[in-house]
């Protein structure tokens, strides 16, 4: 059998102690303990002290956790002032894309609230600042999502807009015209009556290009009436120009045109007293003025927009 020596100091030799002995005094040690701690417990006293100990870690424990949540508490608070000036930006964004801001109504609309009285096992002060932080990341879950949504929304319409501006009819048909009859009621030089005049009258000289004044598509060309020869091209977005009294067209129904390409000759076709061209703009089937829509900047004003190629 094992055995273990120790030496005595009353006999002054070595005493064997059988493994028998050695496990039957562990076992007393543990069972004393083990008493003893049911005891304290029991009796309310902490004879080892245990309790103490787990306190003192808790202790630890929570105020580290204070710490972090503290910081992370500063982090949250820069992140709802990054998200006020996102939301700024986007109310700046969707003014110049023509979208309505989106209500206030609509971003501070709750998903749920946090539990702020649930017990995540910390002390009282640990649990209010888990929860205060669950709420303010769930909130600022939901605004990202919403301004994620709203940019993608404004970046549709801009490039909605992009081609819009593309086919408004921005442009003189005719570059270094001179508008002699303007949009509204006038005295007919031929009929020499009232009537109104439905588009704008531009005196130049005979076989001058006339350019189309945006993107589009012909959608008649032919003789009409008192108008003469006629081109007529659809721009989309409820957009129609007629451009009259031409020499020649250039261009056959169906084609696709360009702002700036040249689609015919001016002439004096129809009801005339001499080479001009009379032009309309149509919204949605009503006549508007067209020099409302000439926008003679730097940029529409430029020799590029109106490009020498022809309909043929």
């Amino acid at each position: 059998m094992f055995k273990l020596y120790y030496y005595s100091q009353s006999s002054l030799r070595f005493t064997s102690l059988s493994l028998r002995r050695i496990l039957l005094s562990a076992g007393s040690i543990v069972i004393i303990s083990s008493i003893a701690t049911m005891t304290s417990e029991y009796f309310g006293f902490d004879l080892l002290n245990v309790k103490s100990l787990r306190a003192d870690n808790m202790a630890m424990e929570n105020s580290a956790l204070k710490v972090k949540l503290s910081t992370l508490d500063h982090k949250l608070i820069a992140l709802q002032n990054t998200m006020l000036d996102l939301g700024r930006s986007d109310r700046e964004l969707r003014t110049s894309v023509g979208m309505q801001n989106i209500s206030s109504d609509v971003r501070k609309v709750g998903i749920g609230g946090t539990e702020i009285n649930k017990d995540y096992g910390m002390s009282p002060d640990a649990n209010k600042m888990i929860s205060t932080a669950s709420s303010a990341l769930d909130a600022l879950d939901r605004e990202a999502r919403l301004q994620q949504e709203s940019y993608s929304e404004i970046l549709s319409k801009y490039k909605k807009n992009q081609d819009m501006f593309l086919h408004l009819p921005a442009i003189d048909p005719i570059r270094f015209g001179t508008m002699t009859d303007g949009f509204g009621i006038r005295f007919h030089p031929i009929l020499h009556m009232r009537l109104m005049h439905e588009g704008i009258d531009i005196v130049v000289g005979y076989g001058t290009p006339v350019h189309s004044t945006g993107d589009g598509v012909i959608s008649y060309v032919g003789r009409r009436g008192g108008y003469g020869n006629v081109v007529e091209i659809s721009h989309g977005y409820g957009y129609t120009t007629l451009y009259g009294h031409l020499s020649k067209a250039l261009v056959k129904a169906g084609q696709k045109i360009v702002r700036g390409q040249v689609i015919a000759l001016s002439g004096d076709s129809g009801l005339s007293t001499g080479p001009h061209l009379h032009y309309e703009v149509r919204k949605n089937g009503v006549h508007v003025d067209p020099a409302g829509y000439f926008f003679n900047g730097k940029e529409y004003g430029a020799a590029a927009l109106y490009g020498a190629q022809s309909g043929n």
